[in-house]
């Protein structure tokens, strides 16, 4: 026995939900998403470019390193 189910039989059932059951249902199909799209999709190194820069904002760089290598 197989069971079919469609978009419109999901949307209907959906409709039944009050509010904040539709709310806490988007959230958990939108983590399912996001992690089958993180577990398939790999990391481009230029799509985490500038991730962090905060931290070394006001920081000389040849300084630094300058500092780490007179250990």
């Amino acid at each position: 026995m197989s069971v079919t189910v469609t978009i419109q039989s999901i949307l209907s059932k959906v409709k039944e939900l009050d509010k904040e059951e539709q709310l806490t249902l988007l959230e958990k199909l939108a983590a399912v998403i996001r992690k089958n799209e993180a577990s398939t999709t790999p990391t481009k190194l230029s799509n985490i470019s500038g991730v962090g820069s905060e931290i070394w904002r006001g920081i000389n760089i040849d300084d630094y390193i300058d500092q780490e290598r007179q250990w």
